[in-house]
């Protein structure tokens, strides 16, 4: 893998929260990506888990993929929901970075929470990056909800891209495509 995409290749790297970053782990060490076993949130557990990134308050990275080829395809906020985190060896770009309002949870079985699971402070730690290798590109992603269009919970409220709360995670995850493409640069 780290043959082909440092001879042009393209990966779109996603780990969603544990256990799916910890079956990543070493897929990602090959790129200098270090990825949390854990679960994203936020410190104050009232606040939920939808994590809102916006270019007006610079939680969203000056980049190719936020900033378009057009007007129309300008990202200026972006939802993830729960998702893990990830530190990066190198000359990475950060595209979304966590902050001290988020906490990192790292049950020892995922979804097993109880008031002694270690917790990590998320400050500094990302949720999006891209990376170049060798003549290849590398996008990767703590969060795979935010690329997805589902119906979740009892009322089946929609969650993802179809979240009325995220309209432009659609435009995001094409953008990212055409950056990985070489489209975008």
């Amino acid at each position: 893998m780290r043959d082909w995409i440092g001879e042009g290749g393209a990966l779109l790297l996603i780990a969603d929260h544990m256990p799916f970053a910890g079956a990543a782990e070493k897929l990602a060490a090959a790129f200098g990506i270090r990825f949390s076993n854990c679960f994203a949130t936020f410190a104050e557990q009232s606040r939920g888990a939808l994590f809102v990134f916006r270019r007006s308050d610079g939680t969203l990275a000056n980049h190719p993929i936020i900033n378009g080829r057009t007007r129309d395809e300008r990202i200026d906020s972006l939802i993830t929901f729960t998702g893990s985190a990830f530190q990066l060896e190198g000359g990475a770009q950060p595209l979304f970075v966590l902050d001290s309002s988020q906490v990192l949870l790292l049950p020892e079985t995922a979804w097993q929470f109880t008031p002694e699971t270690p917790r990590l402070s998320a400050t500094g730690r990302l949720q999006g990056a891209t990376l170049r290798f060798g003549k290849g590109r590398v996008a990767v992603f703590g969060e795979a909800a935010m690329f997805s269009a589902q119906l979740g919970g009892p009322n089946r409220q929609p969650f993802g891209m179809n979240s009325p709360q995220a309209p432009q995670n659609f435009r995001f995850l094409l953008n990212a495509m055409h950056w990985l493409s070489g489209l975008l640069d």
